[in-house]
């Protein structure tokens, strides 16, 4: 998951500058750092960028020191562009500081760069009462910053509550079968045998040569090192699922198609990527409804999905929703158009009694800049989705949700994230489940209601990623689906181990059941009142802790190799318990406090 904020990352491990000439700038800046005891490091995975952004000597102080350096900073920069400070020495500055502060190398700084310059530049242009605050507080809640003029914006949510019962009820005994596919993330430029150990931040690649030494070299089949997946290898699956498994009632998928390589992304470049996968899936699933999202790699630049009022070519993003409008036309009636093109977001009835609502919510992602530009409910998708569900629960439909972004997810902006936990909180009764990508991890959450802690009332299946980026197994998962109420009776987990496989690059990857849901966890069934139970036996059973961690990473030798440490086993309890932002922040305070 690339830096999507890189320029605001790079600008943050600075301090506060006095006017002073540009070519000046990052000289003082290095000087100030050292004053500050501070070591920066740019990460190449989002999922470690908050952690491991600073380093601050004083560990008490090291959240707030952290958001009053943002603080200084970014009031510096804006000021410094305000001022008359033109696009070449906005570029000069931040060119020289990528370089001082990265290990990314020239390319990919200069890459960042000219990619996220021209969206910087009109946010702080045209966003008159920009501040510091905001920016900090958004890109960086994970880290407790605060905006005192934040807009506290709340989603209308209906009281009355309809009638919720049945109105469809299906004879078969028989469940439905869906396939959950997620982050494929593939390579067009990934060449078997060239360096995985490369000095930018995707390796693998045709332009990354052949490595220095043999140990280095990338897999047939794909890597555990910084690398995505070839495009043979999805063929190679697309191939075999569809032999192994003959049926499926539908297909998910979960978002996120395009490579880390986001630095070198171009619009161009990501349609091609786009088209040809959605070509592969019809000619794979022939006429299996396949029902797709959008990830955050998907527009360009990564992360980046402009509100619908900047027209700009090189900074608006309504192409990639025009676009998928018409690649989902395979499969999505024609009623659901109107709100693609506007915000990447629909709504489906699969049949009577069963509706699939499909959510952008990547327009949550504090990586996504437009969020200080306008961060109040984007594209009016979730007074949409109240919409949806009120009509819903008066047809007595049951609705599964498809959501890149998982619920809980410590990068989502806190207030969508608790406007959506309202909406759900709400209409739970209706919500039979929620499917979802992003983290590349096999997990599970627990929604629980606002006004009872200790009661369930939905749950959340992530079904991982088929991309190894970073350590992983690929893998895909089988749903067995109730008739009735459309809840998940059971799952099947597949894998294939990569290093077994890049052992043989003649013979295609021998994928297996690496678990069942119910058997690997001892349910009874997988209504609320198990899934608490499992909650309950996990605190107080580490070894059921290390086989969901296990699981997590799919028996991956990387990972499975470092093990789960107490730390590690409290965040999975309580990333399981966290469907809001807010929470994930307590989650990682509490890591903290662990013993080691």
């Amino acid at each position: 998951m690339k830096t999507a904020v890189v320029l605001t990352f790079i600008l943050i491990t600075t301090s506060p500058i006095s006017c002073v000439r540009t070519e000046e700038l990052p000289e003082i800046i290095l000087n100030e750092v050292q004053n500050l005891e501070i070591s920066a490091k740019i990460p190449h995975s989002l999922t470690q960028a908050v952690n491991d952004l600073l380093k601050i000597k004083n560990k008490k102080a090291s959240d707030d020191a952290f958001c009053q350096t943002c603080n200084l900073v970014i009031g510096e920069i804006i000021s410094y562009r305000k001022s008359g400070a033109n696009k070449e020495s906005m570029i000069t500055f931040i060119r020289k500081l990528c370089h001082s502060f990265t290990d990314w190398g020239p390319v990919a700084c200069q890459g960042y760069i000219d990619i996220e310059i021209d969206t910087v530049l009109y946010i702080i242009d045209n966003k008159k009462d920009l501040t510091s605050q905001r920016v900090c507080a958004i890109s960086f809640q994970a880290k407790g910053c605060k905006d005192p003029q934040e807009n506290k914006w709340s989603i209308d949510i209906s009281r009355h509550k309809t009638s919720s019962h049945l109105t469809h009820r299906h004879n078969s005994a028989s469940p439905l079968k869906i396939l959950h596919l997620t982050d494929f993330h593939y390579d067009p430029s990934y060449k078997p045998g060239n360096n995985a150990k490369c000095d930018v931040p995707l390796c693998c690649e045709e332009s990354n040569g052949p490595p220095a030494k043999p140990q280095d070299a990338a897999g047939y089949w794909g890597d555990y090192r910084v690398c995505d997946m070839p495009w043979h290898s999805v063929t190679d699956f697309m191939k075999y699922v569809t032999t192994y498994h003959r049926h499926f009632d539908f297909v998910y998928y979960t978002g996120d198609i395009i490579s880390h390589k986001s630095w070198a992304t171009s619009k161009d470049h990501n349609v091609q990527a786009i088209v040809d996968l959605f070509q592969l899936f019809k000619e794979t699933f022939n006429a299996t409804p396949v029902y797709p999202i959008l990830g955050n790699h998907e527009p360009h630049p990564t992360d980046f999905y402009s509100p619908g009022t900047v027209t700009g070519p090189k900074i608006s993003t309504q192409w990639v929703f025009d676009l998928v409008a018409t690649e989902w036309g395979r499969w999505l009636p024609d009623s659901t158009k109107e709100t693609i093109r506007r915000g990447g977001y629909y709504t489906v009835l699969i049949r009577p009694g069963f509706r699939i609502v499909a959510l952008n919510s990547n327009v949550c992602f504090t990586s996504n800049l437009w969020l200080m530009y306008d961060d109040d409910d984007p594209y009016d998708q979730l007074k949409w989705l109240v919409d949806v569900l009120l009509q819903a629960e008066k047809n007595g439909e049951k609705v599964h949700i498809l959501s890149h972004i998982p619920p809980g997810e410590i990068l989502c902006l806190q207030q969508w994230s608790y406007q959506f936990r309202r909406i759900v909180n709400r209409f739970a009764p209706i919500i039979s489940a929620h499917f979802n990508g992003h983290t590349h991890l096999d997990e599970l959450r627990l929604f629980y209601d606002l006004n009872d802690a200790n009661k369930i009332i939905n749950v959340a299946f992530n079904a991982g990623s088929f991309t190894t980026y970073v350590g992983l197994n690929p893998n895909y998962r089988v749903y067995d689906l109730d008739q009735n109420n459309y809840s998940v009776l059971d799952y099947d987990h597949y894998t294939y181990n990569l290093t077994q496989a890049n052992l043989n690059p003649a013979q295609s990857p021998e994928w297996y059941k690496l678990y069942s849901f119910k058997e690997a966890y001892g349910l009874r069934d997988t209504t609320y009142d198990s899934l608490e139970d499992l909650v309950k036996r996990m605190s107080q059973n580490h070894t059921l802790v290390q086989d969901y961690f296990r699981y997590q990473v799919r028996d991956s030798d990387v990972q499975t190799s470092k093990g789960c440490d107490e730390s590690c086993l409290l965040q999975i309890l309580c990333s399981i318990t966290s469907v809001e932002a807010t929470s994930s922040v307590q989650c990682q305070q509490l890591k903290k406090k662990s013993p080691k």
